[in-house]
C-alpha cells in the first residue's frame, strides 16, 4: 500500500536547462531558494535580481522600471529607521542617504540591462495575491519595510487582474530578451499564515489560476512548476516545515529542487551540477 501522492518529475522537459543557458528567477522568497541551489551549482544565474517580490501586480511594475529604463532619483525614496528606502524595492536596496540609494539602484538597473539579452530561461515565483497600496498615492507597493499599517490598504487581487499583470510581465521580458525561450512559472509552498489560513488558501487558488490560465496561452513556451503542489500533496506533513510553521525545511527545499532539477535537468547536467556543487564545498571548507 502507498501512503503518499509522490509527484513525478515532468515529461520531456529534460535539457531546458543547462549550464550554458542564463536563467533568472523573479518573485517571492521561495525563488531564493531555488536560485541560491542553482548559483551554488554553477548555473548562470540572477536570483532575484530586482529584491523579494511577492504579487503579480509587484513584480510587474518592477520589471517595468527595468525594462522600460526608469531612472530613480533621491524624491523617489523616503527615510524609514536610518535609512532611505523604495517602495518598489526590498530593503537591501536601502542606502544612508537618499542619493546612495537613488545611484545604487540606478547601477544595479543599468548592469541587469545589459545582461537581458542574454536571458534564455525566466522562473516567476508568485507567493501571494494580496497586494498592499500606499493609502496616499494608490501606489502598488512591493515592500512595505515594516512601517505602521495604517499607512496601506490590503487588496486582494483577482484572478483576472493576477492574468494580466503576469501576462504583460512576460510580454515586457520577451519584448526586452530576444534570447528569451522559456518561461517557468510557480507558485511558493511557504504559506502567509498571518492573512489567515482561509485567506492564504484564497490568494494561492488566485495564483494558481491565473497560472494555468497564462500558460494555457502558449502552452510550447510557458511552463508550469507544481512547487506548491509538491509541498502540499507530495510532502503534505509539519516535519516538512521550518519551527515557524511557515516555511517548507530544507530538506522540503531540497526535495522539491531535486524534482526541478530531475524535470529540467538532462544527465550530464546533473553530473555537471554535482561536481561543481563539490567544488563549491570545498571553497567553504577551511581546515583548522
Amino acid at each position: 500500500m502507498q501512503f503518499r501522492t509522490e509527484i513525478s518529475p515532468l515529461p520531456d522537459l529534460r535539457g531546458a536547462i543547462s549550464h550554458t543557458t542564463p536563467v533568472w528567477t523573479i518573485g517571492s522568497c521561495f525563488a531564493d531558494n531555488i536560485g541560491d541551489r542553482m548559483l551554488s551549482e554553477g548555473f548562470d544565474i540572477e536570483t532575484n535580481p530586482l529584491g523579494t517580490l511577492y504579487n503579480p501586480l509587484s513584480i510587474l511594475n518592477s520589471v517595468g522600471a527595468l525594462v522600460e529604463g526608469r531612472v530613480y532619483t533621491p524624491a523617489d525614496f523616503f527615510p524609514h529607521e536610518g535609512k532611505f528606502r523604495s517602495y518598489d524595492f526590498h530593503s537591501v536596496y536601502s542606502r544612508p542617504t537618499a542619493e546612495e540609494a537613488a545611484r545604487m539602484v540606478n547601477s544595479r538597473l543599468e548592469e541587469l540591462r545589459d545582461k537581458l539579452p542574454q536571458l534564455s530561461t525566466l522562473i516567476l515565483t508568485f507567493g501571494s495575491a494580496r497586494c498592499f497600496r500606499l493609502k496616499s498615492t494608490g501606489q502598488a507597493v512591493a515592500n512595505c519595510h515594516k512601517q505602521h499599517p495604517d499607512l496601506f490598504r490590503v487588496e486582494d487581487l483577482t484572478v483576472e487582474t493576477c492574468v494580466e499583470a503576469i501576462s504583460e510581465t512576460v510580454a515586457l521580458m520577451r519584448r526586452a530578451c530576444p534570447s528569451l525561450s522559456r518561461v517557468i512559472l510557480t507558485v511558493s509552498p511557504i504559506r502567509h499564515k498571518a492573512y489567515g489560513l482561509h485567506a492564504d488558501k484564497l490568494s494561492k487558488a488566485a495564483l494558481l489560476l491565473a497560472c494555468e490560465k497564462v500558460r494555457q496561452s502558449d502552452p510550447d513556451n510557458i511552463l508550469y512548476f507544481p512547487s506548491y503542489e509538491i509541498m502540499m500533496d507530495d510532502l503534505r506533513d509539519y516535519r516538512f516545515y521550518a519551527p515557524d510553521m511557515v516555511h517548507p525545511s530544507e530538506v522540503a527545499v531540497d526535495y522539491i529542487y531535486d524534482l526541478f532539477s530531475r524535470t529540467f535537468y538532462s544527465d550530464p547536467t546533473i553530473r555537471e551540477a554535482a561536481a561543481r556543487l563539490r567544488a563549491f564545498r570545498r571553497t567553504l571548507h577551511r581546515p583548522r
